[in-house]
């Protein structure tokens, strides 16, 4: 039976149009000023201390899956292409709605692109469990949303006001929003 969404094709053209991956959903579900940032290439994970550790954990817990390399706009940690099951590595079970976006995503563009169910796994290095994620009507349409306010974001010429969350601590990004 073929996979069906009724946003299907207008959600495929908007990834596409503005150039969507899977951690613009994570981070507009985390903060919008990060999500824009991202949008607009503002980037300082690569000298913040937790990303090097996440980066280092990744590495040394589960070899790069190369059969995910040359997905156009996809980039997830591994892929079970028998079973149809998307994967997504994280450090720790934290920011559940953010992780579980992204590696939604990933199963949902290539439920697009092939026309069969996949399967999304948000994987937990610290824990080494797995955490489905189901496409149901509520992921489907928080996605949706999701990319709705991308679509928006991208038109900001400057990013949006932010109020302090419990992410800042932690957010490589503190310091360019003045929330270190």
């Amino acid at each position: 039976m073929r996979w069906r969404w009724i946003r299907a094709e207008p959600f495929y053209e908007r990834v596409e149009r503005l150039g969507l991956h899977g951690l613009h959903f994570q981070h507009v579900t985390l903060c919008e000023r990060r999500a824009w940032m991202y949008f607009h290439g503002i980037n300082f994970a690569q000298w913040h201390a937790r990303v090097a550790t996440g980066t280092a954990k990744h590495q040394s817990s589960y070899a790069r899956d190369h059969s995910v390399e040359g997905l156009m706009g996809l980039a997830p940690d591994r892929i079970n292409w028998d079973d149809r099951i998307v994967y997504e590595n994280k450090g720790t079970g934290g920011a559940v709605e953010a992780s579980d976006n992204q590696t939604a995503f990933y199963a949902v563009m290539l439920s697009i692109a092939t026309g069969k169910g996949w399967r999304a796994v948000t994987h937990v290095l610290s824990t080494r469990r797995g955490r489905e994620v189901p496409l149901d009507a509520n992921r489907l349409e928080s996605l949706w949303r999701a990319s709705e306010r991308l679509e928006e974001l991208a038109r900001l010429e400057a990013p949006p006001q932010a109020t302090r969350i419990r992410l800042c601590d932690t957010c490589s990004l503190s310091g360019f929003c003045g929330f270190e």
